[in-house]
């Protein structure tokens, strides 16, 4: 954990982390520590080495003062500065604090940040920022390879009592909001030998012991069987690991208020049953649970937040393997709710054990369901590795999820939905087919298959932009990264 507090002078620090905003003179703190460097600052800014421009960075020893070290972070124009923005510089001077192995940090906080943010907003940014890129998956590693974490963050800055206030209730805020979703992170990182849904259940039950207002159940096959889920038992029928359906209620507002409900695909590990993928697309298939984890990490937070809203996590978890059991291409499938399903590839499994978690959702008569799955490699495919895809017909949860996602520095996008999409996911021998015909439009269809198991306002994210494979980000580790906490935390509280 790492503790914060609020200071108004800089004291004795190994690094003291100074962010700058492109300006052609510089003022308040940045003016004084210039001048205590006998103005390297200003050297550097007038050679073009350091022109404080978003992301640039330059690393300073001093002599002499009470700080051995100035990292000097650019944060580009004051005008184009966002949340996503002061989370990334921060999290870059962290891994940087890392790198030499420093636990305790000073920030210096410009005035230019009160007057673009909200105070409140501002710490939460800060700790969750800096909280989130402390985070390493390195449990596995000897300990000497291991990352040395950020124990304490002095934030150095002359703001008045009330900005103090709510800064301290943003730091505090923020720290939650990271702890619950550095937890995700984890489940989604731990390899799948481990990960199981076994595994996954547990965590979920451990969690719950922690907050007693987070209850938790966890069926297991032959309860799945009795709900008569045969599309997400069949996904499982492969695999020697038994199927876990995690329930998690969090019912902390009024009574009789309807609740919001959060489901997460939790594929703990997808070879593509009968319809193996190819080698090279078998790899990070660990990660094909982060729709349970966002959604176990979002209960996580609600309840250390004490956010006074009702929400429930539905998480059906199994493994896809093609083990002499496996469920076939040309079977069909019976889901919750009696629709018939004609299995065309065992790889579009995440939709098969969705559907029957989302005709549970119906027993809640729910406000909204949000469901999030890293479903569609085609998402990748329209937006890239950053952004994950939105796709809804009710406006209104479109323009909160998104503005919510834009608040807090996440990317989301949306995509379409529509009849179009729909007839492409009819069956000639069933009511549905588990994939389209076509080769086209694969996150639509995909989302339009899932609609067909919804009666209530609904909303379905793809979670493309979820993890980093291979090559950590300069401000964040890799694996997991945590998608998904944030907004949702911002958009029901």
């Amino acid at each position: 954990m790492i503790s914060y507090k609020i200071k108004q002078q800089i004291e004795k620090t190994d690094l003291l982390v100074l962010p700058i905003f492109e300006a052609k003179k510089f003022s308040g703190l940045a003016k004084m520590i210039d001048e205590q460097l006998s103005g390297q600052i200003t050297k550097l800014y007038e050679s073009k080495e350091f022109e404080a421009k978003l992301k640039q960075t330059a690393l300073l020893y001093t002599q002499g003062q009470a700080y051995q070290r100035v990292l000097l972070i650019g944060c580009g124009d004051i005008k184009n500065v966002n949340s996503r923005h002061l989370k990334q510089v921060l999290g870059m001077a962290t891994l940087q604090a890392q790198s030499k192995k420093i636990k305790k940090l000073e920030l210096a906080l410009p005035k230019e940040l009160f007057k673009k943010f909200d105070p409140q907003i501002l710490g939460q940014d800060i700790s969750a920022g800096i909280g989130m890129s402390d985070y390493a998956f390195d449990t596995y590693r000897e300990k000497d390879a291991r990352v040395v974490h950020i124990s304490r963050v002095t934030l150095v800055t002359d703001c008045d009592t009330k900005q103090k206030k709510a800064l301290e209730k943003g730091l505090e805020a923020g720290d939650k909001i990271a702890q619950a979703a550095n937890f995700m992170r984890e489940l989604g990182n731990t390899p799948p030998s481990d990960m199981t849904p076994t595994r996954l259940g547990k965590e979920a039950q451990t969690m719950g012991q922690l907050h007693k207002n987070l209850k938790i159940k966890v069926l297991g096959q032959t309860e799945i069987e009795k709900l008569k889920m045969g599309s997400f038992l069949a996904v499982a029928k492969g695999s020697h690991e038994e199927p876990k359906f995690i329930i998690m209620e969090f019912m902390n507002g009024k009574k009789g208020d309807k609740p919001t409900v959060l489901v997460g695909k939790g594929i703990t590990f997808d070879s593509g049953g009968l319809s193996i993928k190819p080698a090279n697309f078998m790899s990070d298939m660990k990660f094909d649970m982060l729709g349970a984890a966002t959604v176990i990490g979002c209960m996580n937070a609600l309840a250390r937040l004490d956010v006074k809203k009702n929400v429930v996590g539905l998480v059906p978890a199994c493994e896809n393997m093609p083990g002499g059991r496996a469920y076939r291409p040309d079977d069909i499938l019976t889901a919750m709710n009696g629709k018939t399903i004609e299995v065309k590839n065992t790889d579009a499994e995440g939709r098969l054990i969705l559907c029957d978690a989302l005709c549970y959702a119906s027993r809640y008569e729910p406000k909204e369901v949000i469901d999030f799955a890293t479903l569609t490699g085609a998402c990748v495919v329209a937006i890239g590795e950053e952004r994950c895809g939105l796709f809804s017909k009710e406006e209104k949860m479109v323009s909160g999820l998104l503005a919510s996602a834009e608040k807090t520095g996440e990317l989301l996008w949306r995509l379409p939905l529509g009849e179009e999409y729909s007839e492409m996911m009819k069956s000639m021998v069933a009511d549905y087919s588990n994939i389209s015909a076509s080769r086209y439009a694969g996150a639509s269809t995909a989302a339009a298959f899932l609609e067909f198991f919804t009666d209530y306002p609904w909303a379905h994210i793809d979670l493309s932009g979820s993890y980093t494979s291979g090559k950590s980000h300069p401000w964040m580790h890799v694996g997991a990264n945590g998608f998904g906490v944030q907004t949702v935390v911002d958009y029901l509280a």
